[in-house]
């Protein structure tokens, strides 16, 4: 996994005092990586068309500009001039060289956004507005210096420059990873500033998490029998569905056994179990999804002797305060509207799932500060998994899944886990990183994925 940053200012204030690299020798390499990336979507007669702003963000792309002339055809555009120190002298050592300045967008090859960056703090206005969305309509490859002008740390602007490749400078940022610049931001770089990201990086409390962090239940020892890996129950509510796409995906992943917990003859497939109470030999427990009005008895849930997995109907449920107070093992997989009730009966928040969806990391570290010990999923775009006041960010899910009894798939395959021995941490990480490998690596149309090709690609992993 890989640190993310909220903010660098402070990691760029520490290469200034620490190591003596001044504020040019920073952007100098914040150009060259730039360029690089540059190059690499280049042919030699390729026309770079740069759009740069006032501050230091628009400095970074004139002196990218500066080394790329003559290598390539290259101009840039100053909409709103130049006003930081660092964008002047950069302006000055690119007309200096014989660099061209336009006053309006032109046609290109490639461009190259550097307008706002970061550091932006507002929605862009009217004529930032015309300038993307002009750009937006160029069939052109598209690089974007940092983020994607328009992406704010809150909030997204009316038009958005819609990057092919986002260079983060330094490190990767948070507002990169939010659900609602994921259509935005395209392929992630970082670029080097004068040192290595190990000596760049501080410490962080955000992860971006990569393949290499699965860690598949695969099976070492041959000396065995079903009991060794677990027993997982699925208490079925009102929607006999849902749990039975829990209970094949907990199957599928590893758990020894399998039970759906119900109080009435159900139609459910050979190879589950069924019983009207919790096994004494259960080593996970999932509940919520399908639940509606059953009156299963939640007290059961308190039981010490088993992890537990809640999803979906249960956030509605004022018992969740409860089992948060009273079970360390417990997992919640909430999409955002099932958040904002979450948030709402454990008096954190009460807030609208537009407000969660333009806020999640802040919500989700809410929630971390009053329940530590509890493994959170908020389900989406971008997967945020929250343990001890640290966030681990999944970025492999994709609009395929966007189907009713994804979810439930994705209970079934954490409470697998937990059956077979895994930290509530490690069984997040690794049910969500699974469920989305494994949808993207079933062929069929992106809207035709459905929950049992997905129980059925987790066997391929």
């Amino acid at each position: 996994m890989k640190k993310v940053y909220e903010e660098v200012v402070t990691l760029d204030k520490r290469c200034y005092e620490e190591f003596f690299l001044s504020e040019d020798i920073l952007m100098e390499h914040a150009a060259e990586c730039l360029a690089q990336t540059v190059r690499n979507h280049a042919n030699p007669k390729s026309k770079l068309f740069f759009l740069c702003g006032p501050g230091n963000n628009g400095g970074d792309g004139i002196a990218c500009a500066r080394i790329l002339h003559k290598e390539y055809d290259v101009i840039i555009y100053l909409p709103y001039g130049v006003k930081s120190k660092m964008a002047r002298l950069q302006k000055k050592r690119y007309e200096l060289v014989g660099g061209i300045v336009v006053e309006d967008v032109d046609d290109a090859d490639i461009y190259i956004d550097a307008l706002f960056g970061s550091g932006l703090t507002k929605k862009l206005d009217k004529k930032a507005c015309e300038i993307i969305s002009c750009i937006n309509k160029k069939d052109a490859s598209k690089i974007s210096c940092d983020i994607p002008s328009g992406l704010g740390v809150n909030f997204i602007s009316d038009e958005v420059f819609e990057a092919d490749v986002s260079v983060s400078m330094g490190a990767l940022k948070s507002p990169l990873f939010e659900d609602f610049a994921k259509d935005f931001v395209g392929k992630i770089e970082v670029a080097n500033l004068g040192v290595s990201r190990e000596v760049y990086e501080t410490s962080s409390d955000l992860y971006l998490l990569e393949k290499g962090d699965m860690s598949l239940p695969f099976r070492k020892k041959s000396n065995t029998n079903k009991s060794i890996f677990g027993h997982t129950c699925i208490v079925q509510g009102s929607k006999e569905g849902a749990a039975v796409l829990a209970a094949t995906a907990a199957l599928n992943f590893g758990s020894g056994l399998v039970t759906v917990i119900n109080d009435k003859k159900t139609n459910i497939p050979s190879y589950l179990m069924s019983s009207d109470k919790i096994a004494k030999n259960c080593t996970s427990v999932v509940v919520g999804m399908g639940l509606g009005e059953s009156d299963f008895d939640l007290d059961l849930l308190l039981n010490d002797s088993f992890s537990l997995v809640v999803d979906a109907d249960l956030f509605y449920n004022s018992y969740l305060t409860t089992l948060l107070k009273e079970k360390e093992n417990i997992i919640l997989t909430p999409h955002p509207k099932e958040f904002a009730s979450l948030l709402k009966i454990c008096k954190i928040a009460e807030v609208s799932v537009g407000e969660i969806q333009s806020e999640r990391f802040k919500f989700v570290k809410l929630f971390a500060k009053k329940f530590p010990k509890a493994t959170l999923v908020l389900k989406g775009a971008n997967s945020l998994i929250t343990y001890e006041n640290k966030i681990y960010i999944s970025t492999f899910g994709t609009s395929i899944l966007s189907k009713g009894g994804s979810g439930d798939v994705l209970g079934g395959m954490i409470g697998a886990l937990l059956a077979q021995g895994y930290k509530t941490k490690d069984a997040a990480i690794t049910a969500v990183l699974a469920h989305a490998l494994a949808a993207n690596s079933v062929t069929c149309n992106d809207y035709a994925l459905n929950p049992v090709d997905i129980c059925e690609a987790i066997k391929c992993l």
